[in-house]
């Protein structure tokens, strides 16, 4: 095993690596530094793997557009970024955020159906040791360090899991129920479970005109709620509008501490609210501010200045659509959305098999996510959300029929089965 050269086999170890750098960090606050090195070390596996393995050839030509479209774009707002920087502070934020965009250059990996069976097949084969790490953290009050996506996604493929397998993932992803809080992970985990189930039992009877409608809900309802929520008609997170009874519950937070949570209640809307104030404030609609700044709106801290930085406002938010639209701006925005409903198109317009329309699915879904959770980060919940908009472009993956990704699923669990040829 030669970790020092950048081919297939180490750019898969560097997808466990991913979590692995970031658990660690988490948990014993590794210097800056060093975290950062890592990762660039880990961006130069994925890169150099990608411009190895991969042939412009096997991307469709109008996604490949969109992402380096959308690359460039961000570059230049980086480059923006340098220029206004000043001090410690804001440099540091520039540079992670940087980093944390380098895991984009997974959608070109992914391409390569080599690929991603190798991450499903390294994270399954060290399935004890994660998942005792996790028992591990868990134990010291750390529910986050650990996650189950690489897992939980596998459920997209539940037609061709073998029997014993499917009862060992099952086990693994109802621990993460014990284990964690993490309700982003959850809601993504129950679509990839229900697409998975879907396609096992009922793709045969489900028309084609239902998944072209889902595909496109999931597409525009998002666009069309930030619309409502903005004319004061509809706000999908004033749950409490529509949404009867009580929802607390007790959990515990990273410090042990027990603590209630309400899952009705509106954390999202003073995002929003901040960052359309701070568009407005410096009439940044269009480009965006660069990553060199986050929001001033008026609610809460994004209003007060940082005693530890001395920079104004909150630098990032949970949602990841708000901080493109704050550091890209609509340009971003727009590019962002052709990206995944590009990509989703291709799933379940052009493709021959059924397990890829479901994939279209779950990406047009993660899509809709976007303007309710996620941030874009070095971190294997991300990687795997990408991951899929590799698969969407990826010509190989969408020539498959059902029987190559029953060849291609069987190749992950046993080493003896055939593997899909690139």
């Amino acid at each position: 095993m030669n970790l020092f050269r950048f081919n297939m086999q180490n750019a898969i170890r560097a997808g466990l690596g991913v979590m692995i750098v970031f658990m660690f960090s988490y948990l014993f606050g590794s210097a800056t530094f060093i975290n950062w090195g890592l990762i660039s070390l880990l961006f130069c596996y994925f890169y150099f793997a990608t411009k190895r393995y991969v042939c412009v050839n096997d991307i469709d030509k109008v996604g490949f557009v969109f992402v380096i479209a959308f690359l460039c774009w961000i570059s230049f707002e980086f480059v923006r970024a340098f220029l206004y920087s000043d001090g410690y502070w804001m440099w540091k934020n520039v540079i992670n955020s940087l980093l944390g965009m380098s895991i984009f250059v997974v959608v070109f990996l992914a391409v390569s159906p080599l690929w991603l069976q190798g991450i499903y097949k390294i994270f399954y084969k060290n399935y004890l040791w994660l998942i005792g790490l996790a028992i591990i953290f868990t134990q010291a009050h750390n529910p986050n360090v650990l996650s189950y996506l690489p897992y939980s996604t596998l459920f997209l493929f539940w037609k061709y899991i073998p029997l014993k397998k499917r009862l060992l993932l099952l086990a693994i992803v109802m621990l993460f129920f014990v284990t964690q809080e993490q309700r982003n992970d959850v809601l993504k985990m129950l679509m990839a479970g229900f697409i998975g189930l879907i396609i096992t039992y009922y793709a045969k009877i489900i028309p084609h005109w239902f998944i072209k409608l889902a595909h496109a809900l999931l597409l525009l309802l998002p666009i069309v709620f930030v619309v409502t929520g903005y004319l004061g008609l509809f706000n999908p997170f004033k749950m409490d509008d529509y949404i009867k009874g009580d929802m607390t519950r007790e959990v515990k937070n990273e410090s042990g501490e027990n603590y209630e949570d309400n899952l009705k209640a509106d954390t999202r809307t003073f995002i929003y609210t901040n960052v359309s104030y701070t568009m407005d404030l410096y009439d940044a609609w269009i480009m965006g501010r660069s990553p060199a700044y986050g929001d001033e709106g008026p609610i809460g801290i994004a209003s007060d200045i940082d005693n530890d930085t001395h920079l104004r406002g909150r630098y990032g938010n949970e949602v990841q659509i708000m901080n493109i639209l704050l550091w890209y701006g609509v340009i971003g925005c727009v590019l962002y959305f052709l990206m995944y409903a590009w990509a989703s198109f291709l799933a379940i317009y052009r493709s021959r098999s059924s397990i890829m329309k479901g994939i279209g699915i779950y990406v047009a879904f993660l899509w809709m996510w976007s303007f309710i959770w996620e941030i874009t980060k070095f971190e294997v919940f991300f990687m795997m959300n990408i991951a899929f908009l590799g698969v969407c472009f990826s010509n190989k993956y969408r020539e498959m029929t059902d029987k190559d990704f029953k060849q291609w699923v069987l190749g992950i669990f046993y080493k003896k089965k055939k593997t899909f040829i690139v």
